[in-house]
């Protein structure tokens, strides 16, 4: 994930594909899956991003960081109903999920991947 903040989003990729073809099994799939998922988001490729957040919200469905993405995704690809779905999921998995959470307390190097997720999740209906 600490590669996705510092905007290196293919090397996370590749790191998290990586780890789930070397242990499918490994209880951290879930992350893995959200790491690959939250990648895809910031590159636009919102199907995929979709894909694999809800790969990692069946491997652990209280993963907040998969809800996060699905709820993302979801709008940016037009899908309301999905990421109204997912926004309410994740508030009962992050009750404290806020604009000014999302804002402050994730580790963003870069400016324009911040604002992309903030822009996403204001269009879903998060305030």
């Amino acid at each position: 994930m600490a590669l996705c903040y510092c905007g290196r989003r293919q090397e996370a990729s590749e790191a998290a594909q990586r780890a789930l073809r070397l242990s499918p099994r490994d209880p951290f799939s879930a992350i893995y899956y959200g790491v690959a998922a939250y990648a895809q988001f910031v590159e636009k490729n919102y199907a995929e991003a979709i894909s694999l957040s809800r790969e990692a919200i069946r491997l652990r469905g209280d993963f907040s960081g998969a809800y996060r993405v699905l709820t993302v995704a979801a709008d940016m690809a037009g899908q309301t109903e999905v990421a109204t779905a997912a926004l309410q999921e994740l508030r009962r998995a992050q009750p404290n999920i806020s604009l000014a959470w999302i804002a402050n307390a994730l580790p963003w190097k870069r400016e324009a991947d911040r604002e992309h997720y903030l822009e996403a999740f204001r269009r879903a209906g998060l305030d």
